[in-house]
Formats: structure tokens, C-alpha cells, sequence
């Protein structure tokens, strides 16, 4: 009843007072929850299907529109280079190596550098190839898959991961691989 509004009431006081201070604070902590559920469902999505179809990259896309109006932080130009800085290389390999990787990871990647930016996009596929490795070496130890075949493993749940670590510890992520000299 009328305690269980107060306490609530108490609490989102407190919760502003703490974490949101800011207009910006705010906008942050939402595109942050909003990322996270897009990102849940694109790694969803490929691990049952081993896809990611382009209406499932639509949300992150809209996202990305949006991140110009809540993060006008990052310079346009840094979106514009994030668009490419990760993509392109990982379509160039999948041009060497067929089926390197799928075609919604790199369209994720593309949406996900105008998002982040390209210092954060960049350091969130790293972080991702990083997970994916350590995806491929379990599955190796339990054998799932055996070396030297052309085993399909999805890739967006280590790379989602990868992004959104990145999102949230990116002053972390680069001390640890970088010792900090980024």
C-alpha cells in the first residue's frame, strides 16, 4: 500500500540523486538498457539460427539514429568511421575466406560503429574475437567441434558481448589489452 509507494518513491529519489544526475546521465542509462535488449536479441537469434536476418538488425539501426541526438558526445565523423573501421575489414576477410564471417555480423558491426563510434566499436569487436576465441577453444575441449573442419559456430553472442563490455568498460577493456597506451 501506501508504504510500498513510499519506499518506492524513496528509492527512485535516491537512484536520481546517485547515478542520474544529468539530463545526459539519464539518456545514457536508457540507450544502455535499450542496447542491451537489441544486443540480447541479435545473440539470441543467432545461436537458434545461426543467422542474423536483416528485421533483427533493424532495432540497432534505429538505435544508432538516435545515439545522435542522445550522445552528441561523438563527433559525426567518429560515427562515419565506425561505420567502416570494423565492417569493412571483416568483408574483406569473408571475401578471402568464404563464410568467415556471417553477413549480419558484419551489418551489426557496421550499425554498431555509428552507435558507439569507432574507438568503442573497434575495441568492442576486439574484445568480441577475444570471447569468440575462447567460445571456439571450449568447444574444442568438449568436443563439440573438432579441429581442422569447417565447424559454424554463431559469432553475434561473443561479439554482442564484446560491444556492450566495451560500451560500459571501455577505459578497462584498454588496460587490460593495451596496458593503457591507447
Amino acid at each position: 500500500g501506501a508504504v510500498d509507494n513510499c519506499a518506492v518513491l524513496l528509492f527512485d529519489r535516491k537512484f536520481q540523486r546517485i547515478f542520474l544526475q544529468t539530463m545526459e546521465e539519464k539518456m545514457r542509462f536508457c540507450m544502455d538498457l535499450c542496447l542491451a535488449v537489441v544486443l540480447i536479441q541479435i545473440a539470441w537469434t543467432d545461436i537458434r539460427t545461426m543467422m542474423i536476418p536483416d528485421r533483427v538488425l533493424v532495432p540497432p539501426m534505429i538505435l544508432a539514429g538516435l545515439s545522435v541526438f542522445t550522445e552528441p558526445e561523438i563527433p559525426f565523423t567518429a560515427r562515419l568511421i565506425g561505420i567502416f573501421c570494423t565492417a569493412l575489414p571483416m568483408y574483406l576477410a569473408n571475401l578471402f575466406v568464404d563464410g568467415a564471417f556471417g553477413g549480419g555480423d558484419i551489418r551489426l558491426l557496421a550499425a554498431a560503429g555509428f552507435c558507439l563510434g569507432w574507438k568503442t566499436c573497434l575495441i568492442g569487436t576486439i574484445t568480441g574475437l577475444f570471447l569468440g576465441g575462447l567460445q571456439s577453444v571450449v568447444l574444442l575441449a568438449l568436443g563439440k567441434v573438432r579441429f581442422g573442419e569447417r565447424a559454424r559456430i554463431p559469432f553475434a553472442p561473443a561479439l554482442c558481448m564484446g560491444l556492450f563490455a566495451a560500451r560500459l568498460f571501455e577505459d578497462q577493456i584498454v588496460s587490460l589489452f593495451f596496458w593503457g597506451t591507447w
